[in-house]
């Protein structure tokens, strides 16, 4: 029996080393199966990864564009407001401008009225230097003796209003 029970042992053993072979034949299969899925559960995470990224990417797009025209809205309203108030100094400017060249020639038509009261005056004080001048030169004449008795009429006579001449 012992040949017997060798080949028997050997038959055990080759039966073990075939059970064993298809053991690690089938946990590699195993382990090659748990690879795939986790290759591919790695690549579902990357590709929902990539979604929401892209998700996250569109939605700081649309705020992006929201902040955009908001901001548009509000540099329109501050422009226009802008416009309003540079419009409004424009007008006031002019109103000024207006009330300046008024004012302005008022003033220049009261000078020349001044001037012209200034000038009558003058003339109207000369003629009566020159007739109170007379006036003491007759006297004079009466009370000096007729030896010594000169005119002095004609140096009164060669007085008149000076012309005003604006600027000098």
């Amino acid at each position: 029996m012992d040949d017997r029970a060798a080949a028997h042992v050997a038959e055990i053993l080759a039966a073990a080393e075939q059970a064993a072979e298809e053991l690690r034949l089938d946990a590699e299969r195993r382990m090659r199966e748990r690879i795939a899925e986790g290759d591919r559960a790695a690549e579902n995470r990357v590709q929902a990864a990539e979604a929401e990224a892209l998700e996250i990417l569109a939605n700081a797009q649309q705020e992006a564009e929201k902040v955009l025209a908001e901001a548009r809205r509000q540099a329109e309203a501050e422009l226009e407001q802008a416009r309003r108030r540079a419009r409004e100094i424009v007008d006031e400017a002019g109103a000024v401008s207006r009330e300046v060249l008024r004012d302005g020639t008022e003033l220049s038509g009261n000078l020349r009225e001044l001037s012209t009261s200034l000038r009558t005056n003058a003339e109207l004080l000369l003629r009566d230097i020159r007739l109170a001048h007379a006036e003491m030169t007759a006297r004079l004449d009466q009370a000096a003796p007729p030896d010594t008795r000169r005119s002095s009429s004609a140096s009164i006579d060669d007085l008149d209003v000076p012309e005003f001449h604006p600027g000098r």
